[in-house]
């Protein structure tokens, strides 16, 4: 398989990958790592909750390529991988859109979600569901009163939305969308729902809601 040193060059001959951040700063070891908003600037390091399922970089395959030491970020929809000392982002590239975590079994696809190209976990690539896992970031927000206390800067983990892959298109599987978009199947899977016990809080569910509403739409 090809290695991190290949898939490096690569990147660098196609001038992809770029050292910026949410704010460009300029020293390449606090890539990804400073916030700027209007007035206020923030360090990752001092704001409450973190954009990292695991700040750890693991060693994944991206494609081809094996053994590249990579970390999500869910506020930024990036993938950042290090190479002597420096951190970069890894391109939206169709050869590329297969993240695999080598050690922990996940995975990642890129995919046309509401009209770009976004990062979602596979759950199920048989069945075609996926998880959208995002992070909001609050700013400071100082006490207006002396029964409040000033709000910290926050990284916030937003409940995750769950999406199938139907007839080419991406989905969400929920409870108000699947009334919405399949409203002709709404009697047979509601007896389905119930006769299984099955509910939308449960990703194991899900694949069987999901299994579903594509034999039934065909």
């Amino acid at each position: 398989m090809k290695n991190l040193l290949l898939l490096t060059l690569i990147i660098s001959s196609q001038t992809f990958f770029s050292q910026i951040g949410v704010g460009l700063n300029s020293s390449p070891n606090s890539f990804y790592e400073s916030l700027y908003f209007k007035d206020n600037k923030y360090e990752y390091k001092d704001i409450k909750g973190s954009p990292y399922e695991n700040t750890d970089f693991q060693l994944s395959q991206i494609g081809d390529y094996r053994d590249i030491p990579v970390r999500y970020n869910s506020y930024t929809d990036s993938f950042e991988f290090k190479q002597d000392g420096k951190n970069y982002i890894l391109p939206k590239e169709d050869n590329l859109s297969r993240i695999v975590f080598q050690n922990r079994k996940k995975t990642y696809a890129l995919l046309n979600l509401e009209g770009s190209k976004q990062y979602l976990e596979e759950l199920n690539r048989d069945v075609g569901l996926y998880k959208k896992n995002t992070t909001a970031f609050r700013e400071f927000k100082k006490a207006t009163t002396n029964y409040e206390q000033d709000y910290p800067p926050t990284f916030e983990q937003l409940a995750p939305k769950y999406y199938g892959s139907i007839n080419g298109n991406l989905v969400e599987i929920s409870k108000k969308s699947v009334e919405k978009n399949f409203s002709k199947q709404q009697k047979d899977l509601k007896d389905y729902i119930r006769k299984n016990n099955l509910n939308y809080e449960n990703e194991q569910d899900l694949i069987k809601i999901l299994s579903f509403l594509k034999s039934s739409n065909k």
